[in-house]
């Protein structure tokens, strides 16, 4: 019972240091996730298998770039949780590689990651209690354990709007915008690629009304085309965006499954964590070598937000950092067959 009793109190004592971080800035990141990793590392058995295997002391760690980071296929593999609970929810991938295995992300209390998404949100972005938002997001909202309708959902809560979800149905979305942006509403879209993409260049795009053509919209692109062609840069996404919406404010957002924390680009570019997450780029063919600033490499992302989880994921993506003296990243792409290379180092 006293294990269980110091298991409460320190995870407690986590998500209370958490909390009072600042989103933009705070210097208590280090010690937190030096904590946070000890932690892990002691009550998350897939977590505590792999460190084992690397044959690391976690006491014997005191900088976060020294941490192991688990390869997000565990997520795919095993059930990777800190402590023992019943999930509210288990977030999973989309599954459209073709081992059709998907990663699940088991979250104790969806309440948290709503917190924790909105935080972030209204700081990095626009409060979310101010938002007029419309979610596009075909291939996630037929599913009931998609984490980003989850966010946007909540989004709509907490601004006391009607939930705004569309998948095919575009003619309503049209009516919808046109009805908003009469009223002078500020409208945001939240939209995976390929669905924007869509909207926008197809037959579809002759039925928007110069009102919506012409209105100064928010869209925040995100997921990729999920196999609806080519995978375009973001930069080319932007661009194609802007040809017919040359007014917008586009914002990218970076989330995974695997992560409860997302990360933003406002300048079509670099994106922008909150304090308690932070990124690590290696080389692929030297793990153990961190890159320097603009040199390009595997993705490691600290979120400490994934209490319950894996607060330390190496990624499948492929990116860099802006400079030195900044947080910031870019997304460059993903490894070619990372599902096929899975997490080779976890056999357990």
């Amino acid at each position: 019972m006293l294990i269980e009793d110091n298991f409460i109190k320190i995870r407690s004592e986590l998500i209370s240091r958490l909390r009072k971080m600042h989103v933009k800035k705070d210097s208590n990141f280090e010690k937190l996730a030096i904590k946070t990793f000890r932690f892990q590392a002691e009550h998350n058995p897939t977590y505590k298998a792999f460190v084992d295997l690397l044959k690391i002391n976690p006491d014997s760690i005191s900088d976060y770039r020294d941490i192991p980071f688990l390869p997000v296929e565990a997520f795919r593999d095993h059930n990777v949780t800190t402590g023992e609970f019943s999930p509210e929810i288990i977030y999973r991938s989309s599954g459209t590689t073709n081992s059709g295995r998907r990663s699940e992300h088991r979250v104790r209390t969806v309440d948290w990651y709503n917190e924790v998404s909105s935080r972030i949100y209204s700081s990095l972005v626009s409060p979310v209690n101010d938002l007029t938002l419309f979610a596009l997001l075909p291939g996630y909202i037929e599913r009931k354990n998609a984490s980003l309708v989850e966010m946007s959902r909540s989004f709509m809560k907490a601004s006391n709007q009607p939930e705004r979800f569309y998948l095919n149905n575009t003619e309503a979305l049209i009516d919808d915008l046109t009805h908003s942006i009469s009223k002078g509403d500020e409208v945001t879209i939240i939209g995976v690629t390929h669905a924007l993409l869509n909207l926008l260049e197809s037959d579809n795009a002759s039925n928007l009304p110069h009102a919506v053509l012409e209105s100064q919209l928010t869209i925040v692109e995100t997921g990729g085309m999920k196999g609806h062609g080519r995978e375009p840069i973001r930069s080319e996404v932007h661009t194609r965006i802007r040809k017919v919406l040359p007014n917008s404010k586009i914002i990218s957002e970076y989330g995974m499954t695997e992560l409860l924390s997302q990360a933003y680009s406002l300048d079509g570019r670099y994106f922008i964590p909150p304090s308690w997450m932070r990124v690590v780029v290696r080389d692929p063919s030297d793990p153990g070598s961190i890159l320097k600033t603009g040199r390009t490499g595997r993705i490691q992302i600290v979120d400490l937000a994934n209490i319950d989880s894996c607060a330390f994921i190496s990624t499948s993506d492929l990116g860099s950092m802006k400079s030195e003296d900044s947080y910031e990243f870019e997304v460059i792409g993903r490894f070619d067959h990372s599902e096929v290379r899975g997490c080779n180092l976890l056999s357990v």
